[in-house]
């Protein structure tokens, strides 16, 4: 009799109405009746099958037998555990679906019971009523006495032979109660599961079994199968023998079927000659099967990832280290190699005296692993047969036989010759960096997301007296202090949350002393994350105190400034005055040097005129001629004296000449040609070193005025000792032109090259001169951006360098 999942609330004379007549006669009929009446009501579980029925009713004589009250809190199931071994709950299940009136009669030795009883069940509208009777409840005659007390020792003997059969039986199970093997016992043509063991329970441990159809119990060995291998055991008598066939087993909840494998035997089994059932004795093979497949599919993968594998592999054999397995990547390092089944030396011969061929012989002679990480290997090119720097990570890893002992090696390398260079690479440049760094007078630094020092720059030790190394890992607050840790903390989290920050702020970097610092927070971006961000710490101590003091002047300065602005206004109009007088100065001196170009050649002329009137003996007179040396040398002097002020005065228009690319060697050459009569005259030598194409964008008439005052000069004043030789050179040195005029002549001392380019100045005397060729060529290289120096020994000679700059 079945159990339930929850009681039902007590059935009040209302609900008995519903399913039987309600007039007098039939309640006192039942309530006399010496038969047990029960009605039920199903309850269904969450699949929609019956699971268990309620007590609706019991009338007198079923609570008398049954020991029951007449409103009970069980269920079915609950009332009689046993009743699904008993098959009573199946009947009550069968009565209610069929809806046919069925009838059972069993021997109920459970739950507190033993009697036998007799059953009829048939559905009444939405419930099931019950009748049954019960032996032991109705008084015996002797000869039933007589009879019972025969089935009695009957039945004991019986019982004792069921006994020895359990117990033969009991001794049975046991020992498939505690085997490994899946055994299972299916009766009938529909293959009910009769009995199964733990282990083949434990397969289907979320299913009811025993009692089941097979193919109710477990639907998916239909659609494989197993079914119709079952059929035809059944059918046939003849024994089937499966060998790891597969089965996937559904699984709750829609997850995905969990494949097994099995090796069993379907055995029929017989009772006074017929067919049975099936006995089922099986193995779960499945950690066997996919073991293996693992190991085959391993081994699959395995040679693909040897064969498409980035790394160089290979294995080598004996002491010799022969070639026995080579990948494709270790077959690229040496092309146009032989390496299969040659030794190590023979096919690379240029191993022989690197370390790696070494450590080949420790790892076979002790067969511990060895690893290096770029690794110089020089590999002779395939090419030249030159030697090639290459650089390998790579493992060398014994092999050993059955028996356990060395008999190879296995290699697997990687080429990083591109990543140890940029390595390389990197660290050079890393090192510039810490030079460039350090060499600054300001703090440099990297903070990442932790607010932790990950790079300082030597300043950072003037500052806080600690090695720049020991800062490293250390927290900002730990290292300004939290005083200054407060006033950038605001900014240092917007920089790492990538926000560029410029700000200013005070440092107080020990105690008593505070600075004024700017400082600069640049993020680092890297794959679209911050990471962390640079540093830059500068010192403005200094200018925020002159800020200080000069707009502490300003105030002290606003009434003077006050009383300046009437005074600046007159100087104002003043120095308007002066721009103009400055320009009517420029313009008369040069109008003057014009102008006065005329009177003196007329001078000249009547001197000349003047001395060819004169007799002959006049003019042979000692003071005459005296006189007339002095009128011609007067006249020389202010032919001279305005020359000068003509140049003096064309200087204001240098920033006027336009400016072309100029093609040097070729304009020195038209200067070399103009010099020649003085070159040769002194029997000089003028050398020429400038590439051929050089050039510069400078106005043409300005770089000849230059060019040809050096080398004019340079052979004006020569030494007497020896003949001039003149070198000029020329170059590009990054934005600029560079041009020397190397000569030997007399040479200055440091006095004298201090004033060498000062207008008037004339440092030798035995030769004529201005003193302002020097002075114009420096206005001239100075307005246009450039600079013009002097190197100088006296009495060995000078280096004139003139740089200008490059604009093309």
């Amino acid at each position: 009799m079945p159990p339930s999942l929850a009681p039902t609330e007590p059935v009040s004379a209302t609900i008995l109405a519903a399913f039987a007549p309600a007039d007098e006669l039939v309640r006192d009929l039942l309530a006399v009746s010496l038969t047990g009446i029960i009605f039920y009501t199903p309850v269904y579980g969450p699949d929609g099958n019956i699971e268990d029925f309620s007590f609706a009713y019991l009338n007198t004589a079923a609570q008398r037998m049954m020991n029951m009250p007449a409103q009970p809190t069980l269920t079915h199931r609950q009332q009689w555990p046993h009743s699904q071994e008993y098959g009573t709950f199946a009947f009550h299940v069968d009565a209610f679906m069929s809806g046919e009136p069925r009838h059972l009669d069993v021997n109920y030795q459970s739950d507190g019971h033993d009697n036998y009883y007799c059953l009829a069940a048939r559905r009444s509208g939405d419930g099931l009523l019950v009748s049954f009777t019960d032996t032991a409840d109705h008084p015996r005659s002797s000869v039933e006495i007589a009879l019972r007390e025969s089935q009695a020792r009957t039945q004991q003997e019986l019982l004792e032979a069921a006994e020895r059969r359990a117990q033969e039986q009991e001794r049975f199970y046991q020992v498939f109660e505690q085997t490994p093997a899946c055994i299972g016992l299916l009766r009938g043509p529909e293959h009910a599961f009769e009995y199964v063991n733990p282990a083949y329970q434990q397969l289907f441990s979320n299913r009811q079994l025993v009692g089941r159809p097979l193919a109710e119990a477990l639907p998916e060995a239909v659609s494989h199968g197993f079914l119709d291998l079952l059929n035809e055991v059944y059918q046939t008598g003849e024994t089937f023998y499966g060998n790891e066939l597969p089965l996937r087993l559904e699984q709750p909840d829609g997850q995905p079927g969990k494949q097994m494998y099995f090796t069993f035997t379907y055995q029929a089994y017989r009772e006074n000659g017929i067919i049975a059932g099936i006995s089922i004795f099986a193995y779960n093979v499945s950690e066997q099967v996919q073991t293996r497949q693992q190991a085959v599919w391993q081994e699959q993968l395995l040679h693909t990832l040897f064969l498409e594998a980035p790394a160089a592999i290979c294995i080598l054999d004996g002491p010799d280290f022969i070639f026995e397995l080579v990948n494709p990547s270790y077959q690229a390092l040496f092309p146009e190699r032989q390496l299969l089944g040659r030794p190590l030396l023979e096919a690379v011969p240029e191993l022989e005296y690197n370390a790696v061929y070494q450590t080949f012989h420790e790892v076979y002679n002790s067969g511990h692993t060895h690893e290096e990480r770029g690794m110089l290997i020089p590999i002779a090119s395939p090419i030249d047969g030159k030697l090639e720097n290459r650089y390998f990570n790579y493992i060398q890893q014994a092999r050993r036989n059955e028996q356990g002992l060395v008999d190879g090696v296995l290699v697997f390398a990687f080429e990083v010759t591109e990543q140890v260079r940029a390595r390389q690479s990197a660290e050079a440049s890393t090192r510039q960096l810490r030079l460039l760094t350090d060499a600054l007078p300001v703090l440099i630094g990297y903070v990442d997301q932790d607010h932790k020092y990950r790079f300082a720059n030597r300043a950072y030790g003037a500052w806080f007296q600690q090695d720049p190394a020991d800062l490293l890992g250390q927290q900002v607050r730990q290292v300004l202090g939290e005083q200054t840790y407060t006033n950038i903390q605001h900014h240092l989290s917007r920089a790492l949350a990538g926000e560029r920050v410029d700000f200013e702020t005070t440092m107080h970097y020990s105690p008593g002393i505070v600075k004024h610092v700017h400082t600069i927070y640049v993020p680092d971006m890297q794959e679209g994350n911050v990471v962390g961000c640079y540093s830059l710490v500068t010192d403005v101590t200094e200018q925020v105190l002159a800020h200080e003091r000069v707009q502490q002047l300003n105030q002290e300065l606003a009434a003077i400034n006050e009383e300046l602005r009437a005074t600046n206004e007159e100087l104002g109009a003043t120095n308007q005055q002066l721009v103009h007088t400055n320009s009517d100065l420029d313009t008369f001196v040069y109008m003057a040097s014009h102008d006065l170009r005329a009177p003196i050649s007329n001078i000249e002329g009547l001197v000349q005129a003047l001395r060819e009137e004169v007799p002959a003996s006049v003019l042979q007179a000692q003071d005459v001629a005296h006189v007339f040396d002095l009128l011609q040398n007067t006249v020389l002097r202010f032919q001279h004296t305005i020359d000068q002020l003509t140049d003096v005065a064309k200087l204001q228009q240098v920033h006027s000449e336009p400016a072309e690319v100029v093609d040097l060697p070729a304009l020195v050459e038209t200067v070399r040609l103009d010099l020649l009569p003085t070159i040769q005259a002194n029997e000089g030598e003028l050398m020429l070193h400038i590439p051929v194409y050089l050039t510069v964008r400078f106005s043409p008439k300005n770089l000849r005025s230059i060019l040809y005052n050096l080398l004019s000069n340079a052979f004006k004043y020569h030494s007497p000792d020896r003949p001039p030789r003149i070198q000029v050179h020329g170059r590009r040195a990054d934005n600029s032109i560079v041009l020397e005029v190397h000569d030997n002549g007399l040479g200055l001392s440091e006095q004298q090259q201090s004033k060498l380019f000062q207008l008037y100045q004339r440092l030798h005397s035995h030769v004529e001169g201005s003193g302002v060729g020097l002075y114009m060529i420096k206005r001239i290289v100075n307005n246009a951006g450039g600079t013009i120096s002097v190197q100088s020994q006296p009495g060995v000679g000078s280096i004139f360098t003139v740089t200008l700059p490059n604009l093309l």
